[in-house]
């Protein structure tokens, strides 16, 4: 991804320029102080498609997570029903759904 490094500064004076990089570029702005970053200021659909991307990420890390205890549980030995795990799994896809419409409405 492109950069673009603008200094403290240019936050007042050429606030319009870095709307213009951030919105219609879509390209995140690295604001620095004394040659030193402190700031990126993103668009808001670029922050909002960031923060849905990790989102994705974190479930899929939680499905890694489960999926290496349940590896770990069958080398053990120790096992489950599965109609008592698909009731689970239909459970938490149902709470996902309702949480995505929550999000959606509200």
């Amino acid at each position: 991804m492109k950069a673009i490094i603008r200094p403290m500064t240019d936050l007042a004076k050429k606030m319009d320029e870095i709307e213009r990089f951030c919105i219609t570029e879509s390209l995140p702005v690295y604001i620095t102080k004394k040659g030193t970053g402190r700031l990126v200021v993103l668009g808001h659909e670029t922050y909002e498609n960031l923060m849905s991307e990790l989102e994705k990420f974190k479930e899929e890390n939680e499905l890694y997570k489960s999926l290496i205890q349940a590896a770990g549980e069958s080398r053990r030995g120790e096992s489950r029903d599965v109609n008592d795990v698909l009731d689970e799994i239909d459970a938490e896809l149902r709470e996902r759904e309702d949480d995505d419409r929550q999000k959606v409405s509200g």
